[in-house]
């Protein structure tokens, strides 16, 4: 769904955007592509691959683009720790549980 560039909805994507812009380190290619999605009018905390978490709740988009990519973790995951990695499941486009693989 795209929105308006004057509605709230927009207003508060872009600024979501801008604040993950200064706090989360990115390559450029991600920036880029983060941006291209906010200014679209999309909810930074959505994707368009329908990628979820272990819980079922969808990843944001840097986190599926990430996964898209390739790479499933990097500098960014510094603060967990290998026991809170969960394993990506790439037939449902999910993480699976650690209870449910180990």
């Amino acid at each position: 769904m795209r929105f308006y560039k004057g509605s709230a909805d927009y207003e508060v994507n872009w600024s979501t955007f801008q604040e993950m812009d200064e706090i989360i380190p990115m390559t450029r290619s991600e920036r880029s592509a983060l941006r291209n999605w906010a200014r679209r009018g999309y909810d930074v905390d959505t994707n368009p691959w329908n990628y979820q978490d272990s819980e079922g709740y969808q990843l944001s988009y840097l986190e599926a683009y990430r996964l898209k990519v390739g790479y499933s973790s990097g500098p960014w995951d510094y603060w967990k720790g290998p026991e809170r990695q969960p394993m990506w499941d790439e037939t449902h486009h999910r993480f699976i549980p650690k209870d449910d693989y180990c």
